[in-house]
């Protein structure tokens, strides 16, 4: 076998994890996330879990585990905080939360313009059930949150968290995109990380 064959086999076995039938290498995607509580936000069950969140203060949650379980995590706390956070606490939380620029920037804009002031009517508060990590780096997660209405339709969440200041923040989708965030689903799909919260 040649020089350059050799690395080629050395490469291609790397790139693929080991060739004898052991684990591949990186992060276990679909790894759960571990000693789960459950704790109301505003009247919405957000889990609480050895990955994340380590502190709440003001209405923010930081300090979550740099892995895939803790990126699901921050991503389903972020997402539902600045979603429902009061009006005395929206500014801390999306400081805390949120990654800096535009989007940031123009979510606030909007904020300012309502009031939340109590928690959220219990009958149009979506409850989870579970996650996918659809992309993971080390430095950016793109978590697909899905999450279930009273009326039993489904929806999914397109989310996505960045490693920032030593911590999971959200990056807000991009004003000017068309993209939506949120859709409608049929059904949860069958390898989501089963995250439900109590009924």
């Amino acid at each position: 076998m040649t020089t350059a064959v050799m690395v080629g086999a050395v490469a291609l076995t790397a790139a693929v994890g080991c060739a004898d039938g052991g684990e591949p290498e990186g992060p276990d995607l679909s790894a759960p996330p571990t000693d789960v509580r459950w704790q109301p936000y505003q009247g919405v069950a957000l889990p609480h879990t050895a990955q994340g969140p380590r502190s709440v203060s003001g209405g923010a949650a930081t300090g979550f585990e740099h892995s895939p379980a803790g990126a699901a995590v921050a991503a389903i706390t972020h997402t539902v905080r600045l979603s429902v956070a009061p009006d005395g606490e929206w500014a801390s939380v999306v400081a805390e939360e949120a990654l800096p620029g535009p989007a940031r920037d123009a979510w606030a804009v909007d904020r300012v313009r309502v009031s939340i002031t109590g928690p959220a009517d219990p009958e149009f508060v979506p409850r989870l059930r579970g996650y996918r990590v659809t992309g993971y780096t080390g430095e950016r997660g793109q978590i697909e949150i899905y999450t279930e209405y009273s009326d039993g339709s489904l929806a999914v969440n397109h989310a996505a968290v960045e490693w920032s200041a030593r911590d999971w923040r959200l990056r807000l989708p991009d004003p000017d995109s068309t993209d939506r965030p949120v859709e409608a689903v049929g059904a949860l799909p069958g390898d989501i990380v089963t995250l439900e919260a109590p009924k």
